[in-house]
């Protein structure tokens, strides 16, 4: 039995060998010098040559999808090989942190009295100066492989934020990393994803402390918040809509400011620009907490989109930013639109 599992042992060993070298056969020089370029660019250093193949594969894979999408000329935006290029698939599913739920959370909704209120047909808060810098949500810079689930505590200090720079006149970032260790009680879980709504439950009891004084480690530690660094604190929170008015949710943003959504964030990895629009977008699952800072009308394409602003740093998409079809429920867009009223 020994000897038959050593055959096995050795042929399968053999069968990988091959494959890796099949796969390096089939690469052009075109792959081999994008991928040059992609590792000057990234700064990446791997430890040996095994490893760095295991991440050229990698990149290839996903360099030869990106490629297809956007030779195929049939959609209204593109790809591009970003920093997260060389990822596996499990290491880009950290980057996704929200605990989705099909429960009801209890909580009020905003007066349909808003829309009857005259908005501007197009708005782009990001040309604000209470909006603050985009921001990444994964681990340390030398570490570039490892992601915290934690973007819902991005989706909930960005609304305050900005409410806060409006009625101060200061622009004031707070701490993700307060959020991440402290809102477990609230039915957060950390790095391993959370809610937006729940975050401010914890911080409307609690208060937030600012980044400066408390900043981003990327991963959960003690919970070291300090009631003499006050951030800022939530009086209340509320749904923009419970039906998918998008209507509504676009009211709310002209009134309030940002709004935290839930959203299918599966196939944003390598967005690069235009109006993400795919069938192959839920309109009932989600996976991913980000903000609406705006929404306008595309030219191009003649579609009407959501400004959403991303916790992936200012390197990916539009300057850290998304723009996403509206008025269609586009990756469950208005299954879980919530935006608070934040207090100093």
């Amino acid at each position: 039995m020994k000897v038959q599992a050593l055959i096995l042992f050795a042929t399968l060993a053999v069968a990988v060998a091959q494959e890796f070298l099949q796969e390096e056969e089939n690469r052009d020089a075109k792959e081999d010098a994008e991928w040059q370029k992609f590792k000057s660019r990234f700064k990446r250093r791997f430890k040996n040559k095994d490893r760095e193949r295991m991440r050229k594969n990698t990149f290839v894979k996903h360099h030869r999808a990106i490629k297809k999408h956007n030779q195929a000329g049939e959609s209204t935006y593109k790809l591009l090989p970003n920093q997260f290029a060389d990822w596996s698939e499990a290491e880009l599913e950290q980057l996704k942190g929200e605990i989705d739920t099909n429960n009801e959370i209890p909580g009020p909704v905003v007066s349909t009295d808003i829309l009857r209120q005259s908005i501007p047909d197009e708005l782009d808060l990001r040309k604000s100066k209470c909006m603050p810098k985009v921001k990444y949500q994964g681990k340390f810079k030398f570490l570039p492989f490892c992601g915290c689930g934690s973007c819902y505590t991005f989706a909930a200090t960005t609304p305050i934020e900005y409410q806060r720079c409006l009625k101060t006149g200061n622009l004031v970032t707070l701490s993700e990393e307060n959020l991440i260790d402290c809102s477990q009680k609230y039915g957060n879980a950390g790095c391993n994803g959370g809610l937006a709504l729940r975050s401010w439950n914890y911080v409307k009891d609690a208060g937030i402390n600012t980044e400066e004084v408390y900043p981003y480690q990327g991963e959960e530690t003690l919970c070291e918040h300090s009631s003499s660094n006050f951030g800022g604190n939530v009086t209340s929170w509320a749904y923009a809509t419970r039906s998918n008015n998008e209507e509504a949710i676009k009211a709310v943003v002209a009134t309030y400011g940002p709004v935290a959504i839930s959203i299918d964030a599966n196939d944003w990895d390598f967005y690069s620009e235009g109006v993400f629009s795919s069938p192959k977008c839920s309109n009932t699952s989600t996976n991913h907490a980000v903000v609406i800072v705006g929404y306008g009308k595309d030219t191009k394409s003649r579609k009407d989109y959501w400004i959403v602003r991303n916790s992936w740093g200012a390197e990916w998409g539009q300057g850290g930013y998304i723009y996403i079809e509206r008025g269609v429920n586009m990756c469950a867009v208005s299954k879980r639109a919530v935006f608070p009223t934040a207090s100093f």
